[in-house]
């Protein structure tokens, strides 16, 4: 039970694949297309997936490290939020 959403995405990943074959195969046999605007076709129907999953996983992590990267505070990448407050706690300001 707890692989169900690896198997959503396995088989939708299945039917992509599938349906850019597909498409591909109506693209090479339509006649009245010219060679040029068959190959920007083929190359749009294999790209767009790919350009979206590498979107998502660029949006994804961008959002990794932004966490990341907001539990240090000032300049200095080595301080974190409990040093910080130490050293607010211990100044004169």
């Amino acid at each position: 039970m707890e692989h169900t959403g690896l198997y959503i995405m396995i088989a939708v990943a299945i039917f992509i694949i599938i349906a850019n074959i597909f498409a591909t195969f109506v693209v090479c046999k339509t006649y009245f297309e010219i060679k040029q605007r068959r190959l920007y076709q083929i190359l749009f129907i294999w790209l767009v997936p790919i350009i979206g999953s590498a979107l998502a996983i660029y949006l994804n992590l961008e959002d990794y490290f932004e966490q990341k990267h907001s539990t240090k505070i000032g300049n200095h990448p080595n301080i974190t939020d409990a040093e910080a407050v130490t050293f607010a706690v211990g100044s004169d300001r």
